[in-house]
């Protein structure tokens, strides 16, 4: 809340400014100034919450419950700010999150597979989203997870290194992401991504084959934990043999991409 008020305390000063100029005659109208006022005051905002990162606690929650499903679905939608997914919801939970002003939330079984939505809104916008200006979501790490992210402008982390995360999807715009794979088991992840800079983290255990289809994009590949074995290929040299082993494959436009 902190930075709720610095932004509306501002505001009222920087508009109370404007009518007292107008009421003593020096300029004809605030109307004009709107505008720009409202641009430069969201940008501030946009700067603040750089300088001023949100805490982890104080905001509400929501949670579903896993019932008797064996697997969980989660699909996220987002449209621009910033989104922190991880593991660590309570025994029995499938999603613990942040709840907000221009969200919407549902789950339903199908047959034993727990279907999960959330479709968040802006974070960064005062009177919009999470309390704290982060939607922060924690999924289940009992059973086995397909995880779907569709997001614009936005700064993620996703980090499922306890998340028992068979397939991972994520379609994002112009954002900055921080993932980290799963620990345990084999995943898939497919990335299709705009101008991204995406960076991908594998647990030190787990093997990794990487297939990367790059437009004009800045690669990084750790190579001595992947060697490069053809033009955008890479993998461990026990990736066939390995029980923990992520396969991913990355497309993207322009930005960077970072896998180590």
């Amino acid at each position: 809340m902190r930075r709720d008020n610095l932004f509306w305390g501002g505001a009222l000063i920087l508009f109370g400014v404007l009518f007292l100029l107008q009421r003593q005659n020096i300029i004809p109208s605030v109307g004009p100034y709107v505008w720009p006022l409202a641009l430069i005051l969201v940008g501030g905002w946009l700067i603040l919450t750089v300088f001023m990162p949100a805490g982890r606690g104080g905001g509400e929650t929501f949670s579903f419950p896993l019932d008797e499903a064996k697997s969980v679905k989660y699909r996220f939608s987002h449209g621009a700010g910033q989104l922190d997914i991880t593991g660590g919801a309570p025994v029995g939970q499938a999603i613990v999150g942040s709840v907000g002003a221009g969200m919407n939330k549902s789950s339903h079984l199908t047959g034993d597979r727990l279907e999960v939505r959330v479709e968040a809104g802006p974070s960064f916008i005062p009177f919009l989203g999470p309390s704290e200006g982060v939607w922060r979501f924690q999924l289940t790490q009992e059973i086995p997870v397909t995880l779907v992210v569709e997001t614009g402008a936005s700064s993620m982390n996703i980090d499922l290194k306890d998340v028992q995360a068979s397939l991972i999807e994520l379609k994002t715009g112009a954002s900055n992401t921080n993932l980290t794979m799963p620990a345990r088991g084999a995943s898939l992840l497919e990335v299709e991504a705009g101008a991204a800079s995406i960076n991908i983290r594998v647990p030190e255990a787990t093997a990794a084959r990487i297939r990367v289809k790059e437009g004009v994009t800045a690669l990084n590949v750790d190579t001595d934990r992947f060697p490069q074995l053809d033009s955008g290929l890479y993998q461990s040299s026990n990736f066939d043999t390995a029980a923990d082993r992520a396969d991913i494959n990355v497309e993207a436009g322009l930005g960077s991409i970072t896998i180590k």
